[in-house]
Parts: structure tokens; sequence; C-alpha cells
């Protein structure tokens, strides 16, 4: 069966709820303090909305400089072909080329027994989440608020050391039967030692419990060590996705 481009774009959005966000047509603004890209760019649901590109870019633009955020354009295959044009045209630059992976959920390996499945709004998830990504208060605050907004079923998965410490983290969730994960880290002076793919095995097996059939990944697609865990555990290729942003200004 091969799942819509639409429906894993929306499972992946509901994941990563952004804190604030503008409606325009199937067209919306993502606002979350510039806490990750997805959640603070713009987003195209449905290519056939496609009228007044140039225009409607500039009044969601207009709201990232409200929000002293420069303004981030999801292009997806959900993008309209007037929209790239436009972008291309007037000048915002490709950066970040990325891609979605997936894959059936037919069997999964099961569960591990050395991995906690936690509530994704537990501090037990935050604090494993903050710690191995080293982020600042602040960011832990968004971090906070977003998974405070879920409200589709989703858990925060957590390998520990024999110490005790967390080695390796992510968020799963299920969204109308697809089943997504975000935030995967890994300790990076544990790396190459087989923890990211026992939590990922753990996750397939969470949201495949939690009724997805269907299974989607995002991953930057310079990050080698990255895809090699995913299409081990099975993900196959699907589609490619990409940022564009407003040219950088050069330097005084």
């Amino acid at each position: 069966m091969v799942v819509p481009v639409a429906e894993i774009e929306a499972a992946t959005l509901a994941l990563w709820p952004a804190l604030e966000t503008v409606q325009d047509g199937a067209w919306q603004g993502r606002f979350a303090n510039g806490y990750t890209k997805r959640a603070n760019s713009i987003h195209c649901t449905d290519p056939a909305d496609d009228d007044n590109a140039g225009a409607r870019i500039d009044t969601l633009a207009a709201h990232y400089s409200e929000h002293e955020l420069p303004p981030v354009f999801r292009v997806t295959p959900l993008t309209g072909k007037a929209t790239f044009a436009h972008l291309v045209e007037t000048g915002w630059e490709l950066y970040e080329p990325s891609l979605v992976l997936d894959m059936p959920l037919d069997e999964t390996a099961g569960f591990d027994a050395d991995v906690s499945v936690v509530l994704a709004t537990s501090t037990e998830f935050l604090d494993a989440q903050v710690q191995l990504q080293g982020y600042d208060a602040a960011t832990a605050e968004t971090l906070k608020a977003i998974l405070a907004k879920l409200d589709i079923p989703a858990a925060g998965l957590i390998l520990r050391s024999d110490e005790g410490a967390p080695v390796a983290s992510l968020l799963c969730g299920q969204y109308e039967g697809t089943g997504v994960f975000l935030n995967v880290v890994t300790d990076g002076g544990r790396r190459r030692r087989g923890f990211g793919r026992r939590l990922m095995a753990t996750a397939l097996s969470w949201v495949a419990e939690n009724g997805a059939r269907h299974a989607a990944i995002q991953v930057l697609a310079a990050n080698a060590p990255a895809l090699a865990l995913y299409l081990g555990a099975g993900f196959t290729f699907r589609y490619p996705y990409h940022y564009r942003r407003l040219p950088q200004k050069a330097e005084q």
C-alpha cells in the first residue's frame, strides 16, 4: 500500500505541533520561538492551492519578521509549481536538502527490555532530550511547550546506560495509521554501539501496537549514519524535500 504524501506530511506535522499557526488556505505559517525549521516555516499541504504565490509569501514572511524570525519555506511535493517557481525566481536559497523514508509495518521486532517507554509530556523524557541534545534553558522550555500541545498517541523512548544515564532517545507517534519519529539522538560519545538500532526497533513496535500500519521518518540527505540506521531498519526512500530562505546578508 502506497500512503499518499499528504498523509505522511500530516502525520509529521501532528507529531510536532507549532506553538502558533497562521493559516492561509492550504498554507500555514508555523512559529515556535525559532526551535527547529519544521516548526518555524511555511508549509503547503495541497499543491492545487497555488494562486497569488508572491503576495501570500510576502504576507506570511511579514509574520516571521514580527516574531523576529527569518522567513523559511519548506518545499515538498505538496508545494505548487507556481509557488516553487516564485521562490526560485525571487532568489530564495535552497538549504538542508532532506529525505523522507517510509516502510509498511508488517512484523516488528518487539520491545527492548532496556528501553523505557514514557509519556511524551513527562519530565523524564524532557530531561533526557535536554541532556542528549545539549539544550539551553530557553530551548528546553520551547520543547516542553511543543510536547504539551501533542494531541495524538505519542511516546518518549529512552535507552539508558548501566549507570542510568540516557544514551539515546526519540519521540514517536501515530496519526491516522502512519507512525512517525522525531528528535532521534544518541550520545555523541556512545555512537556505533547499536543504541540507535535498538531504540528504533522498539519505536517501530510501539507505533504498530498503537495503530500504525505504515511508518515514515525524515532525515538530512547528508546524514550518512542516520540513513544507514533507517535503511537497516527497513525504510526505503520515498521523496525529497528541502528548505528555502531569503539570501543571507553578507557580514560587513
